[in-house]
């Protein structure tokens, strides 16, 4: 199976240098591979380069509890003549196949930087891989209040709740927390527009302070048709691959 990543966005250098673009970046878990390549586009007075490489460094912090917090720097020389995993000669295509110097199964992201050096100066840009996805989890969820007295008109109860989310593979890599409510007959709490599900917010808006860090907020309404008895809110995260964290669950009390 192969994990793509994501193309990045060129630097411009100046008219005199090659630009680099299209980069790409790939994993391949058969073989434990990494392949890399990048588009190189000559001005009219250069023909060659005098180097081209890419550097690969840790995207995302820890990828895997097998690298810790340790720092990772790999440099690999590019090519464009039909060897070393690059697929055909002289068509501004540089490229390398070359084994993962990570332990399999590593989760996360790499960022590689490509350079191409010529006459003195540099041109770069990069791309993003990411590697076997790693789950979401919710690492805390904090209710201001567990308890309740069902009013006895109106829907005036409201619990502002503070759901925490880490994701091994950076913030960016979360899509959202969402929650259900399972009544005290067990059934799920429906919203007005049919829904069983309801988000949390980490966008800087209503209860949010701040946006985008993994800390994601909202609240739940208790009425004064809500039978009394215990609730239990169910919360998981997910990330933009569709994988979820486990459940983690909150009781509150209505009487």
């Amino acid at each position: 199976m192969l994990w793509y990543g994501c193309d990045g966005t060129g630097i411009e250098p100046s008219d005199e240098l090659p630009v680099l673009s299209s980069p790409q970046t790939s994993y391949d878990d058969r073989d434990d591979s990494i392949y890399v390549a990048v588009t190189v586009t000559f001005p009219e007075n250069v023909t060659a380069l005098d180097s081209i490489w890419t550097e690969m460094y840790l995207a995302s912090g820890d990828l895997a509890d097998s690298l810790g917090t340790d720092s990772l720097w790999k440099q690999v020389t590019l090519n464009d003549d039909a060897v070393s995993g690059d697929i055909l000669p002289q068509d501004g295509v540089y490229a390398r196949k070359f084994d993962s110097p990570l332990p399999k199964g590593t989760g996360g992201s790499l960022r590689f930087e490509f350079y191409a050096f010529i006459a003195g100066d540099t041109s770069s840009t990069s791309d993003i891989l990411r590697l076997v996805n790693l789950r979401p989890a919710i690492v805390s969820v904090v209710l201001t209040k567990d308890t309740f007295t069902r009013p006895d008109s109106g829907y005036v109860v409201v619990d502002t709740i503070y759901a925490t989310a880490v994701d091994p593979d950076s913030l960016e890599d979360l899509r959202g927390v969402t929650f259900q409510i399972v009544k005290p007959d067990s059934t799920l709490g429906v919203g007005l527009e049919g829904n069983t599900s309801f988000p949390l917010y980490d966008d800087g808006s209503r209860i949010d302070a701040e946006a985008s860090d993994g800390i994601y907020s909202g609240g739940v309404t208790f009425g004064f048709n809500n039978p009394v008895g215990t609730y239990i809110l169910k919360f998981i995260a997910r990330d933009l691959s569709g994988a979820v964290s486990d459940t983690v669950s909150r009781s509150v009390v209505v009487q």
